[in-house]
């Protein structure tokens, strides 16, 4: 029985609103997934792959790694070239020294490509200057490095402007 505080039309509209909302989320979900699939391919694959042998890390975040991706491709003229090259020298091992990078100097444009790819995944930005482009924050490596501990979760820790205060 409804409580005489609300009437029956009323609740039949929060009841008919709540089942617009799920389906909308739905489709808004299926949606997102087919963009997300048309977006994707051989040039996105390589990135994620090249991305995995950089960071180290094996389980990256799709939404995270499609974003950088395209925002790497605009940043960078060849981006898609660049890459196929960087793959194929991490491929290789060459580029690789135990744990650290160590790049010839005939590889410098892979290097600053690598640097590029990084500065993205653990900083969530991309690009320098006045062409950076910020594509993450929370989901940043770094940030979610200090998640458990920050509040909120980064190393800019503090208030707003709490920076220019002197110590």
């Amino acid at each position: 029985m409804i409580p005489s505080t609300i009437s029956r039309r009323r609740a039949l509209q929060v009841l008919g609103g709540a089942t617009l909302l799920g389906a909308a989320g739905q489709l808004l979900s299926a949606s997102r997934t087919r963009i997300a699939g048309e977006l994707a391919g051989p040039g996105l694959d390589a990135f994620t792959a090249v991305s995995r042998t950089l960071t180290g890390k094996a389980a990256l975040d799709p939404a995270l790694s499609l974003a950088l991706y395209h925002a790497l491709r605009a940043d960078a003229p060849d981006f898609d070239g660049q890459m196929a090259a960087l793959a194929a020298t991490l491929a290789q091992g060459k580029a690789l020294a135990g744990d650290k990078m160590a790049f010839s100097e005939a590889q410098a444009p892979q290097q600053a490509l690598s640097q590029a790819i990084l500065q993205g995944w653990y900083l969530g930005v991309v690009g320098k200057g006045s062409k950076a482009v910020s594509v993450a924050f929370v989901d940043a490596l770094a940030n979610r490095a200090v998640a458990a501990v920050l509040t909120p979760p980064s190393y800019s820790y503090g208030p707003c402007g709490s920076w220019q205060a002197r110590p």
